[in-house]
């Protein structure tokens, strides 16, 4: 019985796949190198790997890390139906020149629900997501304590739960409170329920899903199966946009879970986050002030001594 799955999904182009050799690479030597326990590392992908990261995974299967490579085709596997309508390009808020594809909510869909049916999953206790540009550019011994005793139910990086926009949340809180009021009944609903679901569309929160821990027996619960059957029924994944993230906490909120707040890393995924120690923490602050860059720079691929220095990382990291 393995204690982590660590899952990937990959869009089969060759950006993906160069951030995916990057992330991977950092994974291993921050984080799978030191776990004593039993895990494996599952990818989802829609195309072959590049060559890079062909020889990336022969390197590690040699170092006794086991990893699943399985090919599909998302569309099908999310079982989109091909006589549904909805917007190609659903707007962006932030950039109205761009748009979320059909093909981004099929993975919001993937990552809400479809994907913890999988069988490689029945062999582990926790599920661990990552996504292809996420990237531990330092990791502490406590963070791999943290990890490696995880008993909660749901565990996050410190400092990223996050503000969602409301554009992409439209009808949400309202989905939420017609499950609550034909479901009050039940023991497990929170009794804040209409706070919680005022909350979903007055000021939506997300967790910041990029990575995320999620014991695979809190998501059997029947309540939160029937919730999550009752969201994708609504269409609004579709329709709206509406993203795991946003359903994965306000599932949380409105069942309740135990949560744990992981501490002692660097973790970059667009935005720095560093939740190491104080001194640590003041100096890549320090950093980000002189730089005005941070979290522009590709850390995961190339550090200077100066950088390597603010940052608190004693070695190159690639």
């Amino acid at each position: 019985m393995n204690k982590f799955t660590f899952t990937y999904l990959i869009r089969n182009d060759k950006k993906t796949w160069i951030d995916f050799y990057y992330s991977l690479n950092l994974l291993y030597k921050n984080i799978l190198s030191k776990l004593q326990c039993h895990f494996k590392v599952l990818i989802f992908c829609e195309g072959n790997p590049s060559n890079e990261v062909n020889e990336l995974i022969e390197n590690l299967i040699k170092k006794n890390i086991k990893i699943i490579l399985k090919k599909i085709s998302l569309k099908n596997y999310v079982k989109r139906s091909y006589s549904e309508n909805y917007l190609i390009n659903f707007p962006n808020v932030s950039d109205i020149t761009k748009g979320f594809s059909l093909g981004y909510r099929d993975m919001c869909k993937f990552f809400a629900i479809d994907l913890f049916n999988d069988e490689e999953l029945k062999d582990s206790d926790y599920y661990v997501r990552l996504d292809t540009d996420s990237f531990f550019l330092d990791v502490n011994q406590e963070f791999i304590f943290m990890l490696e005793n995880i008993r909660e139910d749901y565990g996050y990086i410190h400092n990223t739960i996050q503000k969602e926009d409301k554009g992409v949340s439209i009808g949400f809180g309202n989905c939420l409170y017609n499950f609550c009021k034909k479901n009050e009944s039940l023991k497990y609903i929170s009794k804040d329920y209409k706070d919680i679901c005022n909350e979903a569309s007055i000021n939506p929160k997300i967790y910041y899903t990029n990575f995320e821990i999620i014991k695979l027996k809190w998501l059997k619960k029947e309540l939160y199966i029937k919730l999550l059957e009752h969201i994708v029924k609504s269409r609004g994944i579709y329709q709206f946009r509406w993203g795991d993230a946003l359903i994965r906490y306000y599932s949380i909120k409105l069942i309740g879970a135990n949560l744990l707040v992981l501490k002692g890393c660097l973790y970059k995924h667009v935005k720095v986050f560093d939740s190491r120690n104080l001194y640590q923490r003041i100096l890549s602050f320090i950093y980000s002030k002189i730089k005005y860059k941070l979290n522009n720079d590709n850390f995961e691929k190339n550090v200077s001594f100066i950088d390597r220095f603010f940052l608190g990382l004693k070695r190159n990291i690639y």
